[in-house]
């Protein structure tokens, strides 16, 4: 296998394969830029003393692959890395047509040619970026005694138990696809594994067209066991964010400010936290939004308050706890008196990227909570409410999307730049 640009080494005999940059074709020099996955290489060439090599460098194309085999040698002149390459041999390996695309096009243009999109730099940084935003997580809950579990994605009935669903036809049957792992995370708990984590595919049938909505995404869910409250699960969350960001902070920190211009910040511990009463009273009273008590918050709303939190406690990341139940799953706690329930939602920077709670775990109260819900508990007696009826500890979970959390992380403008391939109403290619 041929090494990266950053492997090679002063001297004769190196061997390196990247996508043509740039060519400055001068009179009697010639000045190629090429890259690979780890940086950039200067190719000089005289015309002279190498006139066969000048003339494949005049008439390639910008981002043709070619295979270059030649001295590198120092050069104190050269930007990239003080070093340049004097090439012996020069391989077309892929030739490529003028691209369709440039950097004026528009996002849904460039979309269409993701593949081609995503030869930027920047933008194999934000996955990179979010490569270690995955990994910080995934070493948290494992060092932490969970267990990662690989969960189906068409299940039988709707994992919500409403609308936004994609119904799919399976053989002779009616299937979904899931609009969360919920049920699964919950049937782990029940087989007594205690802790678990999965990153999985989450699908929407929502026609929304905002820069924070997707109909298909990646969502980190965890569900822990043997919880007191919900501020067992807040408290797991903090830690599992903090992991996250920590890790892109320490590997990718400096490039990320260098090629993007956003500081990652470590968030400190632990996030504040406020009731959904305490919410109501701010936006009322401090942020003149009023919102009556009972009532789900709009995008308005969260703005408002994210910046009266911003303001007040310095904090990137902040807790709203206690929603009303009605405006929460049927598979959330309600808390003693009916009206609000032991559920929260994270904020980070100025979005809602978290929705957690205690679980339910009592099979009478659960078949309650779904009637209350409109829907019939016998469609989800065998498929969920059955887990509950052999012993089940108490429990809670949550759902980070991916996606936003790593466009937040890095400010982007929409989820379509986080997303490798991104899935909307109008959009299933490529």
């Amino acid at each position: 296998m041929i090494g990266t640009i950053k492997d090679l080494k002063i001297g004769k005999g190196q061997t390196v394969m990247g996508w043509i940059e740039k060519v400055r074709d001068q009179k009697s020099i010639q000045f190629i830029i090429i890259r690979d996955r780890s940086g950039k290489l200067q190719i000089t060439v005289e015309k002279e003393k190498l006139p066969k090599i000048a003339e494949i460098f005049s008439s390639i194309s910008t981002d043709s692959v070619i295979s270059v085999v030649g001295e590198v040698v120092k050069n104190d002149f050269v930007k990239l890395g003080g070093i340049e390459l004097i090439p012996e041999k020069v391989e077309i390996v892929s030739r490529a047509e003028v691209s369709p695309i440039d950097a004026e096009s528009s996002i849904d243009q460039r979309l269409d040619y993701r593949w081609i999109d995503l030869r930027d730099p920047k933008k194999r940084l934000i996955f990179e970026a979010q490569t270690y935003l995955a990994k910080g997580m995934r070493d948290y809950c494992i060092s932490n005694g969970y267990i990662e579990i690989h969960n189906p994605t068409i299940m039988s009935n709707e994992s919500e138990g409403g609308a936004g669903v994609f119904e799919v036809k399976y053989f002779d049957k009616k299937a979904f696809l899931i609009q969360s792992p919920q049920f699964y995370k919950q049937m782990a708990i029940a087989a007594g594994f205690e802790k678990v984590f999965m990153t999985t595919p989450v699908y929407r049938a929502e026609k929304s067209f905002t820069k924070h909505h997707a109909t298909e995404f990646t969502g980190f869910d965890i569900e822990i066991a043997n919880v007191t409250g919900v501020e067992d699960v807040m408290k797991a969350e903090e830690e599992l964010i903090h992991a996250g960001l920590k890790e892109v902070h320490d590997r990718l920190g400096e490039r990320i400010k260098a090629e993007l211009g956003v500081e990652i910040v470590i968030p400190t511990l632990p996030f504040p936290r406020i009731t959904m009463i305490e919410a109501y009273k701010i936006l009322n009273e401090e942020c003149n939004y009023p919102v009556e008590e009972g009532d789900d918050f709009d995008r308005e709303a969260e703005k408002h308050l994210c910046d009266y939190m911003k303001k007040k406690t310095g904090h990137q990341f902040f807790f709203v706890k206690e929603y009303p139940m009605a405006v929460r799953a049927f598979y959330s706690m309600k808390k003693p008196t009916g009206i609000y329930s032991e559920t929260f939602d994270l904020y980070y920077k100025d979005v809602e990227i978290t929705s957690g709670a205690q679980r339910e775990h009592r099979p009478e109260q659960l078949t309650e909570n779904i009637k209350k819900k409109g829907v019939d508990p016998k469609t989800l007696q065998s498929t969920y409410i059955d887990f509950f009826r052999y012993g089940c500890p108490p429990h809670g979970g949550l759902g980070i999307g991916l996606d936003r959390l790593t466009m937040y992380m890095l400010d982007l403008p929409s989820l379509k730049e986080t997303m490798y391939v991104f899935r909307g109403p109008d959009r299933t290619s490529p």
